[in-house]
């Protein structure tokens, strides 16, 4: 249930960027591909941190990574879509 409700929240906030004119018109971001592009974009931007956080590393350590790992994770997810990554 809690997983739901993270994916919808984060498949709204996808929506939103893809009615910005660039991303708009990428694939990935189509109705019928939100789902996997929702998917793809947890596990790649999202999880990582979450994960390590759960396993109990430093929070400290980890918040001052929150915004690089942020600016390269979705640069590399962006580019994939504009590529056809998400199918």
């Amino acid at each position: 249930m809690a997983r739901e409700r993270g994916a919808q929240a984060v498949a709204r906030l996808l929506g939103e960027v893809a009615q910005s004119d660039m991303v708009g018109t990428l694939p990935a971001f189509a109705a019928e591909h939100v789902a996997t592009t929702t998917r793809f974009f947890q596990d790649l931007v999202i999880m990582p941190l979450l994960m390590r956080a759960l396993f109990g590393e430093n929070l400290k350590l980890l918040r001052a990574e929150i915004g690089p790992h942020a600016t390269c994770s979705i640069a590399f997810f962006v580019a994939a879509c504009m590529r056809g990554g998400v199918a």
